[in-house]
């Protein structure tokens, strides 16, 4: 091997390991109940349609999740707190996000961060 392919390899090496030492040693985010609610219901809004969805407090995922079946599709919206700057989206405070399709090629997906409080109601985009 070359000279310069052996430091190549020893750059490639040490990112690899960074990456891996930086995810190992994250913090999770650690998700709270809003004022000890057990549920909060979100308006998804999909195109003209809306959809209101009730998030239920999921005491394993330390979040509100919630999920419902209308107009041919399933809408999913996610609720969780963020302690610290960093992990989810880089910004503490609340996140609400919602999809009508999960995973999908044709999904929307919409986002939405509050630093006070859970945002109640999120509008959904198309990606490319």
């Amino acid at each position: 091997m070359n000279k310069r392919t052996k430091i190549l390899i020893c750059v490639l090496a040490m990112f690899i390991v960074g990456m891996t030492l930086s995810v190992a040693f994250a913090e999770p985010v650690e998700a709270k109940k809003y004022k000890n609610k057990k549920s909060i219901t979100v308006k998804v809004k999909d195109n003209k349609k809306t959809v209101k969805v009730k998030c239920n407090y999921n005491n394993g995922h330390k979040q509100y999740l919630g999920h419902k079946y209308q107009n041919g599709k399933r809408y999913d919206v996610c609720i969780n707190y963020e302690k610290k700057n960093g992990m989810q989206q880089g910004k503490k405070g609340w996140w609400t996000s919602a999809t009508n399709g999960g995973m999908s090629d044709n999904a929307k997906t919409g986002s939405v961060h509050n630093y006070k409080y859970p945002v109640t109601s999120v509008k959904l985009h198309k990606w490319y």
